[in-house]
């Protein structure tokens, strides 16, 4: 539903902004759910051609849990977008002059990082 906001000034770029940054939390979502169906089927992502790696390699016990935290890095990071644009939305209606940053979307966003770092090392850990 639209919203009549006054467009002066920087209106325009921030709400662009805002938009922006909610379209790269969905490009995350988007890859963590491409590796989320890569772990669950137990399967790998193509590697760069003529490395030798095959397409078939398996984690393994390692699967499903880690196909379960990705899932949940997606899910925390839908709600940490959603978080983000509203209240970047709730700043811009008020007009204020600089948008207030909020610890609940650092303390998400760290956490996926974590998850990210997790999944990092099982596969580092896999191929060693």
């Amino acid at each position: 539903m639209p919203t009549p906001l006054l467009v002066v000034g920087s209106t325009v770029r921030d709400f662009c902004m805002l938009e922006r940054n909610f379209l790269s939390h969905i490009k995350l979502v988007l890859l963590l759910l491409l590796m989320f169906a890569s772990a669950l089927l137990g399967i790998r992502l193509p590697g760069p051609p003529g490395t030798g790696q095959s397409d078939s390699e398996s984690l393994g016990p390692f699967s499903l849990p880690l196909a379960i935290l990705q899932y949940i890095a997606a899910l925390l990071t839908i709600a940490a977008a959603f978080w983000e644009y509203y209240a970047g939305l709730d700043d811009l209606m008020k007009v204020r002059a600089f948008f207030v940053s909020t610890r609940i979307h650092h303390i998400i966003m760290a956490a996926v990082t974590f998850i990210i770092v997790a999944t990092c090392i099982i596969y580092v850990a896999k191929d060693s």
